[in-house]
């Protein structure tokens, strides 16, 4: 089950956990995001590219030795409340999958890259991961977090995936997220060279794509080498789950295919 922690504003922690908790006591796995709030602009705004407005953000005062400011307040009020939401699944005996900053080589989140070729905030992009990782595991507990590094698929204007990734201490699986016309999984080698489990953070179909995605050839492509793939469901206009594309139930159905019926 994927969860979000963020997106929008005031989501229901409590009732998100709900979700994972019942998903969990049934045999289920938990995958948990954070879009995190853009603390550099007054709003909710999470696409906030991080190319164009480069001059607005600094991650680096986020961090929890940064000097005091309304930013470094915004952020770590967020922070803490997330760390104590992933608690409560923690007194719950529930494992997370903890997948923050995805697509990171991307500059379509505010703590993406700060170019689309040629990045220069790796540093300060590996600090923040590392300051929730110790902030969460030190400061709070969490010992119930196995810790996904999800960038996107590396192109022409997107960089290659292993560029801002925060360290092995730091990280237990590796993933990429990919929208392709078709399926792949161009990215296995560089995900094997970074040396941990890989799976797939998020696929679906690109938008010419939507409604004629091969769902058995999904399988296909990560069978073996992933040890999971994650598909959204569908939302206004977008065919893009698992069921609103072809041979689904042929995927579904597959030996390969270990759904929550097969391990009850």
């Amino acid at each position: 089950m994927r969860l979000d922690y963020g997106y929008f504003n005031k989501v229901d922690l409590a009732l998100t956990n709900q979700f994972g908790i019942n998903h969990w006591k049934k045999g289920g796995l938990v995958t948990i995001s954070w879009h995190a709030d853009n603390p550099f602009k007054a709003g909710y705004d999470v696409r906030w590219d991080a190319a164009e407005n480069k001059d607005s953000i600094s991650v680096t005062s986020l961090l929890k030795n940064a000097p005091a400011s309304l930013t470094k307040t915004n952020y770590r009020s967020e922070l803490g409340t997330v760390a104590k939401s992933l608690k409560q699944l923690q007194d719950a005996g529930v494992v997370v999958l903890w997948r923050p900053f995805h697509e990171v080589n991307g500059t379509w989140f505010w703590w993406g890259v700060n170019h689309t070729s040629k990045p220069t905030n790796q540093k300060e992009y590996a600090a923040l991961w590392k300051d929730m990782y110790k902030t969460f595991t030190k400061e709070y507990k969490l010992k119930n977090l196995i810790w996904v590094y999800s960038p996107f698929t590396s192109g022409t204007l997107i960089p290659a995936l292993e560029l801002m990734y925060p360290g092995n201490k730091y990280v237990d699986i590796v993933a990429v997220d990919d929208y392709p016309k078709v399926p792949n999984f161009n990215d296995y080698q560089a995900l094997q060279k970074l040396n941990k489990l890989i799976v797939n953070g998020e696929i679906g179909p690109a938008k010419e794509s939507y409604g004629k995605f091969d769902e058995l050839e999904v399988l296909n492509v990560f069978k073996g080498r992933a040890a999971y793939f994650l598909q959204w469901h569908s939302w206004s206009n977008a065919k893009v789950s698992i069921i609103d594309n072809v041979n689904y139930k042929a995927m579904m159905n597959d030996s390969a295919a270990i759904t929550l019926d097969k391990v009850q």
